[in-house]
């Protein structure tokens, strides 16, 4: 049975200013659960509703959680509705300790590839370059002030479990300049005025910024950048930061041209 201490605590996370000063977040849902369970992330409480049994992967995954040492409440599939932060549940929902990275700590190699998010806003957008990144083994993920909190349930769910397998900062842009001198990181910057990314040589370690998506990139990483950008046809204006994000991290990587 969920107290109502608990369930003050799990309503309240769902703001990014309580997910902070408690240092947990949000997972839902079978398929992220699992992600979260299968990257060890440290779990502080499980709930489950008799709708997780309901499907061979729900009944499996609740089999999986019974295993570990989980603190476990089993709530009805109404209480679970009200509680959770999707519209269809689908019976279960952890609460997770966020974990504790330090960008000066990560290891840079010469081969190493990262991406700076500036300010996206849109949950689905950084979700997205998460799992592009991923996709792509990026090295890290660095999201400065103004960006979406990486935390949101909703960001976790559009990155599709990727999140829990990616090293993700949130830095002041002041320090991450510091680091980016100190491990000599060549800035990239999506710009829909920037050079032909066919014809861009790229050298690493580099960084790949992506910009709000109104916006765009502040004016301070773009003076230390290469600009570049994604030819299209005349009559489409721009795509989406986490479209255009992902096919640049896709070029870049692979030393592909459109």
């Amino acid at each position: 049975m969920l107290s109502k201490s608990e369930k003050r605590l799990i309503v309240g996370l769902r703001r990014a200013r309580r997910r902070s000063k408690e240092g947990l977040f949000l997972v839902e849902g079978i398929r992220t659960v699992d992600e979260a369970l299968s990257a060890d992330f440290e779990v502080f409480l499980c709930l489950q509703s008799p709708k997780l049994r309901d499907t061979g992967k729900g009944r499996q995954l609740a089999e999986n959680i019974s295993e570990r040492s989980v603190e476990v409440r089993n709530v009805s599939d109404t209480e679970l509705d009200t509680i959770s932060d999707t519209a269809n549940t689908q019976g279960v929902l952890l609460v997770c300790h966020e974990p504790q990275r330090l960008l000066f700590d990560l290891r840079v190699e010469t081969s190493s590839t990262f991406l700076i998010v500036d300010g996206i806003q849109d949950p689905g957008n950084l979700g997205t370059l998460i799992r592009a990144a991923r996709a792509f083994a990026v090295s890290a993920i660095i999201c400065l002030e103004g960006t979406v909190d990486s935390w949101n349930s909703k960001v976790v769910r559009a990155s599709a479990g990727a999140i829990f397998h990616s090293h993700i900062f949130s830095e002041k842009w002041s320090d991450l300049l510091v680091w980016l001198r100190e491990h000599s990181v060549t800035v990239i910057a999506a710009d829909a005025h920037g050079k032909d990314i066919g014809d861009f040589q790229v050298s690493t370690p580099w960084v790949l910024a992506v910009g709000n998506e109104n916006k765009g990139i502040r004016r301070d990483i773009l003076e230390i950048s290469e600009r570049v950008a994604i030819p299209m046809s005349e009559d489409v204006e721009s795509l989406n930061a986490g479209v255009a994000g992902s096919t640049l991290l896709y070029l870049l990587t692979s030393n592909r041209s459109i």
